[in-house]
């Protein structure tokens, strides 16, 4: 990863250079909507609907790969304090239980997103709009407590980058089946999304094409996301670990000290490596992996050994797309009975509204 890391950021231009400036200076004080009310959806003026259904096929031929993809990229979002704060503030997620209900729904509605047609009135058009209502009313709300407190355009694209960064700068690692057209139309999709979503172009992290599009990420990576995961708060930690130890219900494989070494090694982050033929990013001989109890380790085996080995194997890929589809669209919709046991019958039951 480090090498492509290299290869990136040796190509900058000045336009994306730019687009970090900005970024850093000027969206982390424009809000997305000022108001619930201030805005209209409709179609970006570049969108093209076959690139953006390609975007989607994507996805489909990677489903056993998104949910490792978005975990990681969630992780490396809430490390960004200003992204913490507002959560903090709903208080929908300081909780398992709360954090369970509410990224179960986050789930499903990114599941409409990939799955449906985007056209007004589909599932997937309205998913957007109450997304974007609530970004708006709980920017409103925070902001009101503090002045300093926003939805801001600086952080809805790098959650932007949570759905989409780790999965173009590091998809050998994900097991994602890789194919020029198919990653191309991957990030026309989360560009349209952010648009939806009230990201101006300017902030995109989703270009026009593929190539700027990683060099924007690579920035962000290197120069928020990267640092942030270095030195984390204790809210960062209570955070997330109400969130994995919630999430546990939906995927079993679910570990804290897994997942916080999977993201940190996403990032590049020193001394995050785990083959031997890896670079240790800083010269170290002991892996940050040695420091972890032997279950955090062996979860950790079993998700890498699984994506960087098993996947690549056809057979077994569709064994786990389909193993995918069957706990999202059955087991955890009708009788999730992990989040039965853990949280009762009621709790478990997840309600998506729009």
């Amino acid at each position: 990863m480090n090498s492509k890391l290299m290869i990136f950021k040796s190509t900058i231009t000045d336009p994306n250079q730019r687009y970090i400036e900005d970024l850093l200076n000027d969206a982390g004080t424009i809000p997305v909507d000022a108001d619930v009310d201030t805005y209209e959806m409709h179609y970006p003026p570049w969108f093209d609907e076959e690139k953006f259904k390609r975007g989607q096929q994507f996805y489909t031929t990677n489903r056993a790969c998104m949910l490792t993809a978005g975990l990681c990229g969630l992780i490396a979002v809430l490390a960004i304090p200003t992204s913490l704060e507002v959560l903090i503030f709903t208080g929908r997620s300081s909780t398992p239980l709360k954090a369970y209900r509410r990224y179960v729904q986050t789930i499903r509605h990114t599941m409409n997103w990939y799955e449906e047609e985007l056209v007004p009135g589909s599932k997937s058009w309205k998913s957007l709009e109450y997304v974007r209502r609530i970004h708006a009313a709980s920017g409103k709300q925070a902001n009101k407590q503090n002045s300093k407190m926003l939805v801001s355009q600086k952080d809805v694209a790098i959650t932007q980058f949570g759905f989409v960064g780790f999965v173009a700068l590091s998809y050998q690692m994900l097991g994602i089946r890789y194919d020029e057209a198919g990653m191309e139309g991957f990030v026309h999709f989360w560009r349209t999304i952010g648009y939806m979503l009230g990201l101006e172009d300017r902030f995109n992290i989703c270009t026009e094409d593929l190539t700027s599009s990683k060099q924007r990420m690579t920035l962000v990576l290197e120069q928020i996301l990267r640092p942030a995961l270095q030195t984390v708060s204790t809210e960062f930690v209570q955070m997330t670990n109400a969130m994995i130890d919630g999430l546990w219900c939906v995927n079993t494989f679910l570990d804290y000290n897994a997942f916080m070494f999977l993201t940190r090694r996403l990032a590049g982050v020193p001394g995050h490596y785990y083959w031997k033929d890896e670079p240790t990013n800083d010269g170290s001989t002991q892996p940050a992996y040695e420091k972890m109890g032997w279950h955090s380790r062996y979860i950790l085996c079993m998700i890498l050994y699984i994506n960087e080995v098993l996947l690549y194997v056809p057979i077994i890929r569709w064994y786990f797309n389909i193993l995918f589809t069957v706990n999202a669209y059955f087991i955890d919709k009708y009788f999730p009975y992990l989040a039965m046991i853990k949280f009762g019958i009621k709790n478990a039951f997840v309600r998506v509204v729009y």
